[in-house]
């Protein structure tokens, strides 16, 4: 009873105190009403909506309660929260982003700070200027969303976020209540009129990277294969249907049994496991080198024994191909056949002694690469680095006692390397069979795998083919990458899958050097020829990821899917990999060079140009819109009255005007009020007909 006679005695006072026309105007203009309340808590949930899946979970909780609070303040139910409230709040935010956190610096930390903030500010606002400041911040929480992600569909998102701050923003300047789609209407009308001079910087802009792409400290979720191989690990990959990369080629695309993305190469083997070469803290770029021009110790020969020369664009032999890659937290990049030449604008790009391509730094944002692969080659054929060799040959000390017996065997009939190599493919050819469902294989591996159960996945066949010709003493190794992937003709592109993931072996033979052989083409051509689903029987196809979207009635769903991929990839292909080399490009084109002078010619003339076009639809607009006859006589009662020393305050009515001057004007006070009157009749009760006694009461002021 306490708290509501106090919020009556609190108006009844403000009302005392606004009894002066000008100061009820501006105590109703600061004042957050209940419309403006509502916008400010929709606004900042779409705001900071997407930043929640990025933090900590209890946070969405705090800002519920945030608005509990600021509820029950509105209603008079609560106080407004002290000082000691306020501290305690931030301080309890601030220990659970710390615990949430760690010690660790990132993008995630700092934006948690940004939310825990805008969450709390709701808490004390108490006037316009402190909605004001909850607004300003949603704008740089719709900035926030752009750090951790920069798809198509995240700026869209972006963009919306944008029309609801700004109708929010609107609200805090109207005294009268409006409806929800004006208020969106106008809101969107001033983001379109934004898009123009948005394009305009966007085009004439210096190009510093990608601001933007700002790595994230968890990083956007580690997919693919790791450093290291052992038999299962494919199987379970090719569950997911997630994207691994996109790429878009010059001229013709390559066939598919011509499309292995080489990403990494495997040496040494336990006997069980197959990993890099070297401790795992050492890089994988030690003896890399610029990837702009051929390795010093590649000695590449093309098969047609012509000449390699890498700006003839009508070599067929070259393909010429830009790779969009997703981030997956390691620093290999996949190319096809033998990468001579590759750059990007945002890393460094080395080739390494494997024929590979590295990054300096982990993939942690979507990074675009070209690159410039030959068709068919022979690389070290003549030699190749002895420890390279010797490297090549080592197995375990023990283990798979029947394998090393048959590869024996076969230096013993007297074979070639070439012949071990067919013999070796023709086994696999005769009684083994393809499959995701490998049975689980014991201590030795190997031995389990090609003399009891023969049946497996790539990672098998390439595990096992490798070990048969390292006892051999053939030098062989393991490559891991990804086979294939699905053409879009809309897009031209090529899409490539984790479900794609696949498993080869590379040997060197004299006069060939390092030569791919895929074992897996001896048991399931269709694997190689066509695609991974045509290589498995129907049971096992709904294993491989994307099986629901391949059922007969999701065909609508899966065209929707690709053509939203579609349009995410032109996103990064035309906006977000708008880099130097692209702006030089358009404004050579539209502008015919990048001289300052045209730049600035360019800007200063659009922009010009848009202010004027701005103005003049103004100007239309505002003359379509006829005034009411009642606000026209009102116009020109003020002006006489304004001759006379008698101003309007803002937000004034005519009763409170005609109140405001009953003392100085007594005479003027009546005949104004009673103007005032029938005025109110017109304009709210559509009394019309009342016009002409308000033009007459008028005239007699």
């Amino acid at each position: 009873m306490t708290k509501i006679t106090s919020r009556r005695k609190f108006f009844r006072t403000g009302s005392t105190i606004a009894s002066g026309g000008a100061t009820a105007g501006r105590f109703a203009s600061e004042q957050v009403s209940r419309h403006t309340l509502g916008w400010i808590f929709v606004a900042q949930g779409v705001a900071i909506l997407p930043l929640f899946f990025h933090l900590p979970h209890w946070l969405p909780v705090y800002w519920l309660c945030a608005i509990i609070i600021r509820v029950q303040v509105y209603r008079g139910v609560w106080p407004y929260p002290g000082s000691k409230i306020k501290l305690v709040l931030g301080l309890v935010g601030m220990a659970g982003l710390a615990l949430s956190f760690g010690p660790r610096m990132g993008v995630e930390p700092m934006i948690g700070l940004l939310v825990l903030s805008f969450v709390l500010k709701l808490v004390e606002v108490r006037d316009r200027a402190g909605v004001l400041i909850i607004l300003y911040i949603g704008f740089v929480a719709v900035g926030a969303q752009l750090l951790l992600q920069q798809t198509f569909y995240t700026s869209i998102y972006a963009l919306f976020s944008s029309v609801i701050l700004l109708a929010a923003l609107q609200s805090v300047f109207r005294h009268r209540t409006i409806s929800v789609l004006y208020q969106l209407r106008a809101a969107g009308i001033l983001l379109l009129q934004s898009l123009p001079v948005m394009l305009i910087l966007f085009l004439v802009m210096p190009r510093l990277g990608q601001l933007w792409a700002v790595p994230s400290m968890r990083g956007a979720g580690t997919t693919g294969f790791s450093d290291s191989m052992s038999p299962g690990d494919f199987s379970e990959l090719i569950q997911s249907s997630e994207i691994v990369l996109r790429a878009s080629f010059d001229g013709e695309v390559p066939p598919p049994q011509q499309r292995y993305w080489r990403g990494l190469v495997l040496e040494n083997f336990d006997g069980r496991r197959w990993s890099r070469r070297g401790a795992p803290w050492m890089s994988l770029s030690m003896g890399g080198e610029d990837a702009t021009r051929l390795h010093s110790r590649w000695q590449v020969e093309s098969k047609s024994a012509q000449p390699i020369n890498l700006n003839n664009t009508q070599n067929a032999e070259l393909y010429r191909y830009t790779v969009l890659l997703e981030p997956h937290q390691y620093p290999w990049l996949f190319s096809i056949m033998l990468p001579l030449e590759a750059h990007s604008p945002s890393i460094d790009i080395l080739s390494t002694e494997e024929f590979l391509l590295v990054s300096n730094k982990p993939i942690r944002t979507r990074t675009k690469y070209n690159v410039i692969t030959l068709q068919e080659y022979k690389i070290n054929a003549m030699k190749a680095a002895l420890g390279e060799l010797r490297r090549n040959i080592l197995l375990p000390q023990g283990g798979n006692p029947l394998s090393r017996k048959l590869a024996e065997s076969w230096l013993k009939e007297g074979q070639s390397q070439q012949q071990i190599v067919e013999k070796a493919l023709q086994l696999y050819r005769d009684s083994f069979y393809y499959t995701l469902r490998a049975p689980e294989l014991g201590e030795n591996a190997v031995d389990d795998f090609l003399f009891v159960t023969q049946r497996g996945f790539c990672e098998h066949y390439s595990s096992s083919f490798v070990f048969l010709m390292r006892a051999a003493g053939i030098p062989a190794r393991v490559v891991v990458g990804y086979l294939g992937g699905e053409f879009n003709r809309e897009g031209n592109y090529l899409v490539v899958r984790q479900s794609d993931a696949h498993a080869w072996a590379e040997v060197w033979l004299p006069g060939e050097g390092w030569r791919r052989v895929d074992p897996t083409a001896a048991v399931s051509p269709a694997r190689i020829d066509q695609s991974l689903l045509s290589a498995l029987d129907r049971e096992e196809t709904n294993l491989v990821g994307g099986a629901l979207l391949r059922l007969r009635g999701m065909a609508m769903i899966a065209q929707l899917r690709n053509k939203m991929e579609e349009w995410d990839y032109l996103w990064q292909m035309r906006v977000m990999g708008y880099d130097s080399d692209s702006q030089r490009s358009t404004l050579e084109k539209l502008l015919g060079g990048d001289a300052p002078w045209r730049i600035a010619v360019f800007f200063v003339g659009g922009i010009g140009t848009l202010l004027f076009i701005y103005y003049m639809m103004s100007l239309i607009r505002h003359r379509s819109i006829p005034v009411p006859p009642h606000q026209r006589i009102l116009f020109d009662l003020l002006k006489r009255l304004e001759k006379h020393g008698v101003t309007r305050a803002p937000n004034e009515t005519l009763a409170t005007l005609a109140k405001r001057i009953s003392e100085s004007h007594p005479q003027l006070s009546l005949q104004l009020g009673a103007a005032a009157k029938t005025y109110n009749a017109i304009a709210y009760q559509q009394q019309v007909d009342r016009l002409d006694q308000f033009r007459k009461q008028t005239s007699l002021i």
